[in-house]
């Protein structure tokens, strides 16, 4: 009997034609950009799945995220464009009076959102805030320590003792 999630996808992963479909469908430089039939076919799906695929869970869960982002993205630029500064006139007949007046809440919201984009969008430039405790790109952490250090350490014979021994000797 043939094994239906072989890679064990899920709502959380994909499975790599899943993952082939969604990148072929979506990327502007795919010759089946837009087209989720023909992404569907190329990724290597059955025609019969490949012709209802824009129902399926999963791509129906992608398109909506898009949407989402596409969303965020008009807010962000929005926020971007907003003027900051209104014009007022004070005063009366010969004496008015034009005035800029800044209001400090549309400031901290376009700069709360200089920020967000800095931080989220700027990480290959060096603006995020890094929390993630991976290393580059998901990878594993690589800690090294200095030449002079492990030297230092073998010479004074410390890397004994971090094992537990004053004498040099192994531990019983």
């Amino acid at each position: 009997m043939a094994k239906t999630n072989p890679y064990n996808a899920n709502q959380y992963q994909l499975d790599p034609r899943q993952k082939l479909c969604w990148d072929y469908y979506a990327k502007p430089t795919s010759e089946t950009f837009g087209n989720a039939l023909q992404s569907a076919l190329r990724a290597g799906y059955e025609e019969n799945y490949a012709k209802t695929i824009t129902v399926t869970e999963w791509f129906v869960e992608k398109v909506r995220r898009m949407n989402l982002l596409g969303k965020a993205e008009k807010v962000l630029e929005e926020c971007l464009d907003m003027p900051i500064c209104t014009t007022e006139f004070q005063g009366y007949g010969e004496d008015k009076e034009e005035v800029v007046v800044t209001n400090p809440a549309l400031v901290k919201i376009k700069q709360d959102t200089a920020k967000f984009i800095a931080e989220t969008q700027g990480k290959a430039e060096g603006y995020s805030k890094r929390t993630e405790v991976t290393g580059e790109d998901g990878g594993p952490i690589t800690v090294v320590a200095p030449q002079a250090v492990i030297d230092s350490f073998k010479l004074n014979g410390t890397d004994n003792k971090a094992r537990g021994s004053d004498k040099g000797q192994e531990p019983v």
